[in-house]
């Protein structure tokens, strides 16, 4: 039986490479979305708090592999952006898994949880 599951991703604008928690996929876009956040922070600590989030850029990309939120290092925009990524894929028999959750989430944060969702139902 083929399923909808969600992928969160997170890419390393400065090591320009992508990461994310292998064989990680959720039952829904909440959830990858709580993953994604809890990356964001980790990628936070990794750059000490140097990357700046834009919360007004606009979610690029297609339904399947939508960014929701790019960062640059230092707030330099000619520099490579991070960015945070749900993925959706079809997957047969395969388990969701539990989502790691952020341990502080802001209102700017429940703003692209929300604009997610209306996105991804």
């Amino acid at each position: 039986m083929t399923g909808m599951l969600y992928q969160a991703k997170i890419g390393d604008g400065f090591k320009k490479k992508g990461l994310n928690r292998r064989g990680t996929f959720f039952k829904t876009p909440k959830e990858a979305v709580s993953e994604a956040l809890a990356l964001k922070e980790s990628i936070d600590q990794t750059y000490k708090n140097g990357i700046e989030w834009d919360y007004n850029g606009k979610m690029t990309g297609s339904v399947k592999k939508v960014k929701i939120l790019r960062g640059f290092l230092n707030g330099d925009r000619e520099s490579e952006p991070f960015y945070l990524q749900i993925l959706t894929v079809k997957k047969e028999k395969s388990s969701a898994v539990t989502p790691k959750k952020p341990k502080t989430v802001t209102t700017k944060d429940k703003k692209v949880l929300d604009k997610v969702m209306e996105l991804l139902k």
